[in-house]
């Protein structure tokens, strides 16, 4: 399999990390209006319909990693040096800086006490708990599974179909043992092993396994899949549009007719997030086929360096994002306080994420840029002799 580059999946990197961006934000606007009001039902529906971008990068990071080493020769050892240098040192760094940024913003009582400050900084370490790190923390995990992977899917390839939906079915049954089991489950009875699993579930890849798998076994047909896509490409969309409305219907339902918490009706680890995931992860794919036939026209030349730019970035974004929300959160709860407009409040929201993606990308493009600390956001400059780039991720 030759290596190529996918302009495909460069649109898809730029488009899946500002929908990233959006879900962040929205969680901010969704604080600013009454509980169970028109407004936030609005922000509730439509916060569900972007809990597609972890399970869509994640798939697009299998695709990535198969393509890249499927039918190569494969030595495991400098596949773990070089993913792990370039995942581990941002992980860390951005743990350690995340962990000096909450206290010396929000300055919390005994945050810097030795022994609580220890504990803290070990836990995050352990368990990607800080902002976004989370998928890091998962990636990690493939990191050192990948060489399974690629062993298996190399081994029982007249079975990938099989694979895929024995996978697909396995997801959704995980879902729905953790949504009407798991997550309702009182703490106090729960076994210590199952109490672990609920609390960081986000952060165990088992929660994700269809993602890799399922982008690791369309690498290993990627160019049949990508003729079908493009084949049906009018297909996708119209799927696409039916599946938003029908997950804002869920969410309605639940919140309105079933009376669910918030937090159930718009969870991201329920039955039906995997199969719409999956359809938005295909018209995602579409469009950014669309992109790649089209990059070198003309007209089209000005997107296509936002696309190179946006890609390139997405990373250092998802890590830089975190703070800057911070600052969004207080100024947007600042001008609430002092009694704004709702139609004022509600114009905030998108000007909040697009200077929160623009403003992260800049900082990102900056940092990649700089010998040496380029390396916190995943990127490396001539001067660096490390040979890599989380761009593949």
């Amino acid at each position: 399999m030759a290596k190529q580059h996918l302009y495909e999946v460069d649109l898809m990197r730029a488009f899946i990390m500002f929908f990233v961006v959006c879900v962040h934000i929205t969680i901010v606007f969704m604080t600013t209006v009454p509980v169970q009001s028109p407004s936030y039902l609005g922000f509730g529906a439509i916060l569900t319909s972007l809990h597609f971008t972890r399970e869509s990068f994640m798939f697009i990071t299998g695709i990535v990693l198969l393509l890249t080493y499927y039918g190569r020769p494969f030595r495991i050892m400098d596949f773990w040096k070089k993913r792990f240098m370039l995942i581990g040192i941002p992980y860390l760094v951005w743990t350690f800086a995340y962990i000096l940024f909450k206290g010396l913003y929000y300055q919390p009582n005994h945050y810097w006490d030795p022994a609580a400050l220890l504990s803290n900084t070990l836990h995050s370490v352990f368990t990607g708990s800080q902002y976004y790190l989370y998928f890091l923390f998962v990636s990690m995990q493939m990191y050192l599974l990948f060489p399974l992977l690629v062993k298996g899917l190399q081994r029982f390839r007249r079975y990938h179909v099989h694979i895929f939906i024995g996978s697909f079915v396995f997801q959704v049954l995980l879902m729905g043992i953790y949504k009407f089991y798991i997550a309702d489950m009182p703490t106090t009875s729960m076994p210590a092993a199952l109490l672990a699993f609920k609390q960081h579930a986000g952060q165990f890849i088992l929660m994700y396994q269809f993602w890799f798998i399922g982008g690791g076994i369309t690498a290993c047909h990627y160019p049949a899949v990508r003729a079908w896509v493009v084949r049906h490409a009018r297909w996708v969309t119209t799927v696409l549009i039916l599946s938003v409305l029908g997950v804002w219907a869920h969410y309605l339902r639940d919140m309105m007719l079933l009376g669910r918490d918030e937090s159930v009706a718009e969870m991201i680890f329920q039955p039906m997030m995997i199969p719409y995931s999956l359809i938005v992860t295909i018209a995602t794919l579409v469009a950014g086929c669309a992109f790649a036939a089209r990059r070198l026209q003309p007209n089209w030349q000005w997107f296509s360096r936002f696309v190179t730019l946006a890609s390139n970035t997405s990373f250092g974004i998802l890590l830089i994002q975190p703070i800057l929300i911070v600052f969004v959160e207080a100024l947007v709860g600042a001008l609430n306080t002092m009694g704004i407009s709702k139609w004022l409040n509600y114009s905030l929201w998108p000007v909040s994420i697009l200077a929160v993606y623009f403003a992260s990308m800049a900082l990102s493009s900056w940092l990649g840029k700089v010998p040496v600390l380029s390396y916190v956001v995943g990127r490396k400059t001539q001067r660096q002799r490390f040979h890599g780039g989380l761009s593949s991720i």
